[in-house]
C-alpha cells in the first residue's frame, strides 16, 4: 500500500510543478444592512413608497487565477480568470454585488508583457475601474447607500467586453497610464465600440489621476456618450484625503438606471455633474472614515431637465482584525431634492450595515 502511495505522488509531480506558478486568489465578504434604498426595494418588488427592509448581502466576493511564464529576454507570458462570487445564495441584480455566478465575469485576459509595457486581450477595466476610485473608500453592495453609490465610481466604473488593452511602462517613476479599446461585436459594422483612457501619477503619497471613457452612437443613433473624472490628495501615513470632480453625457436608459430624478428626459444626451470628499484617519488597528459626495441637477437635451440635486453622507470605520481580515460598520444617508414628472419629490435614502471581508 505504501508502495502505491510513493508511486501516486511521483505520477502526480509534474502536475504539481505545472501548477507552481498559478496563483489563487480572492476576497470573501458580506454584511447585515438595514436599508431604505430605491435599489433595495426596487429588488424586493416594491414600486410604492420606499420602505425599509433588513438584507444579508454579498458586497464583493471573488476568486481569481493568475499566472505568468518567462519567455526569455525580459518577455512574459500572463494570464488571468477572475469571477464574481455570491456567498449569500443570490445572484444577478438582487444579489449584494450584481454578479451572476458566471465564470470570468470580471477582469480575464492573456496577454504580453515585457520592456514596452504590457498588452492584454479578453475582458478588461477601463483605466478609471482598475487605477482610480480612492474616494470611494468603502466596502458596500449595490442596494446600499453606505458608500459613495451615486457616484461615477459606483454607477459607471466598469470593464469592457472584446477589449485590448495597452498599459505603459512605468518610464517615470511613479506614473501610469493605459488604452483600452473595446469592439462591439452586437452590430456587424461595430458602430457602438468603446475606447478609454487614464493616467495617474503619485509622489510621495500624493496622487493625481484622469480618466476619460467615450462610447459611439450610444446616444440616440449617432451620437456618442462620455463621462471623466479628476481625481486628487493623499494616502499616506495613516491618512486618506481623496477628493474628486467629474463630467458625464449619457443615454436617457442609462440615466434612468443609475440616477434618482428621471423625468421625461427624451432620447438625447443628459448632461451630469459631480464631485466628492473623502477624509480617514488610521489610529492603531482602527481607521474612521468620513465621505460626502453630491451629484447637481442634470441638462437635458430634447427633454425636460432634471431639477434638483442629491447629497450623499457616509460615517464609518474600519477595524484590521488582520492584515487580511476587516470588520466594518457604516452608515449612509442620501438628501434628495430631485422631483419626478409630477413635482413630487423623490424619498431621501438611508443603509446601516456592519460587515466583514476577508482577503486570500
Amino acid at each position: 500500500m505504501n508502495k502505491k502511495l510513493i508511486a501516486l505522488a511521483l505520477a502526480a509531480l509534474p502536475v504539481a510543478h505545472a501548477m507552481a506558478d498559478v496563483t489563487i486568489y480572492g476576497t470573501i465578504e458580506a454584511d447585515m444592512e438595514s436599508s431604505k434604498t430605491f435599489a433595495a426595494n426596487k429588488a424586493a418588488g416594491n414600486t410604492g413608497k420606499l420602505k425599509s427592509n433588513t438584507r444579508i448581502d454579498d458586497t464583493g466576493s471573488l476568486i481569481g487565477f493568475k499566472g505568468n511564464e518567462d519567455l526569455g529576454n525580459g518577455l512574459k507570458a500572463i494570464w488571468q480568470v477572475e469571477q464574481a462570487l455570491n456567498i449569500d445564495g443570490t445572484s444577478g441584480d438582487n444579489s449584494g454585488n450584481g454578479g451572476s455566478n458566471t465564470f470570468a465575469s470580471r477582469d480575464s485576459f492573456v496577454g504580453l508583457q515585457g520592456a514596452f509595457g504590457k498588452v492584454r486581450l479578453g475582458k478588461l477595466s477601463t483605466f478609471l475601474n482598475s487605477d482610480a476610485g480612492t474616494p470611494d473608500a468603502w466596502i458596500y453592495g449595490n442596494q446600499g447607500v453606505n458608500g459613495l453609490s451615486y457616484s461615477s465610481i459606483n454607477q459607471l466604473d466598469t470593464r469592457v467586453n472584446n477589449a485590448i488593452r495597452y498599459d505603459i511602462p512605468e518610464f517615470v517613476a511613479g506614473l501610469s497610464g493605459a488604452v483600452v479599446y473595446g469592439v462591439d461585436e452586437t452590430t456587424v459594422n461595430n458602430k457602438k465600440n468603446q475606447w478609454s483612457i487614464g493616467a495617474s501619477y503619485t509622489n510621495s503619497g500624493y496622487f493625481g489621476t484622469f480618466g476619460y471613457v467615450r462610447t459611439a452612437n450610444a446616444i440616440g443613433t449617432d451620437k456618442a456618450s462620455n463621462y471623466w473624472r479628476l481625481e486628487g490628495g493623499y494616502n499616506a501615513n495613516n491618512i486618506l484625503a481623496a477628493a474628486y470632480y467629474g463630467h458625464s453625457k449619457l443615454s436617457s436608459d442609462v440615466i434612468s438606471s443609475n440616477f434618482a430624478g428621471s423625468t421625461t428626459i427624451g432620447t438625447s444626451g443628459v448632461t451630469h455633474k459631480e464631485a466628492g470628499l473623502t477624509l480617514g484617519y488610521t489610529i492603531g488597528a482602527i481607521t474612521p472614515k468620513f465621505s460626502y459626495g453630491r451629484v447637481w441637477g442634470a441638462s437635458v437635451e430634447g427633454g425636460s431637465d432634471i431639477k434638483g440635486h442629491l447629497n450623499q453622507y457616509v460615517l464609518g470605520a474600519d477595524y484590521a482584525l488582520s492584515k487580511r481580515t476587516t470588520a466594518y460598520a457604516s452608515y449612509g444617508y442620501v438628501q434628495n431634492t430631485y422631483r419626478d414628472s409630477t413635482d413630487t419629490k423623490y424619498s431621501n435614502e438611508h443603509t446601516v450595515a456592519v460587515g466583514v471581508q476577508h482577503k486570500f
